[in-house]
């Protein structure tokens, strides 16, 4: 009876694991990164690492075209517990810009000096619980030299 009550206590501990792994990860929060080109000009993103989350998603590419008026999605990214439910991580002092995020700017094929990768270029909208999405317009006094 004992070697009983030992397998079911560890079947019990075991089974409480695999609960408690799959929800942590329902927890993760995911957050759409968009960008829009509303310039006359076209704009290429060369982002400087590759994305880490969501690889097979078909838009995250290492360099992102856009034409005039066109938007993309550009990074889907995700993180757990601290940016759960979805919140603007961004501003928060806590967290380091992710770095799959850093882009050099092409206007034309010609490198622009500023960095429009930065925090303050985006702008956040709360989806739902666990969506939040992030979207910048590059304009033209953004391009300007």
């Amino acid at each position: 009876m004992k070697k009983v009550f030992y397998l079911f206590i560890v079947s019990l501990l075991i089974f409480s694991g695999s609960c408690r792994s799959v929800i942590l990860y329902d927890t993760w929060s995911t957050y759409t990164f968009k960008v829009k080109n509303s310039t006359q000009e076209i704009i290429t993103l060369k982002f400087l690492s590759n994305p880490s989350f969501f690889d097979g998603y078909d838009e995250n590419n290492e360099e992102v075209i856009l034409l005039p008026a066109e938007e993309k999605i550009v990074r889907l990214l995700g993180d757990a517990k601290l940016n759960s439910p979805a919140y603007d991580c961004l501003t928060d002092p806590r967290i380091s810009f992710s770095n799959e995020l850093v882009f050099d700017t092409y206007v034309n094929d010609e490198k622009l000096e500023k960095q429009l990768w930065q925090a303050e270029n985006w702008t956040y909208s709360h989806i739902s619980k666990w969506l939040a999405e992030y979207s910048m317009t590059i304009t033209n006094e953004m391009i300007e030299k």
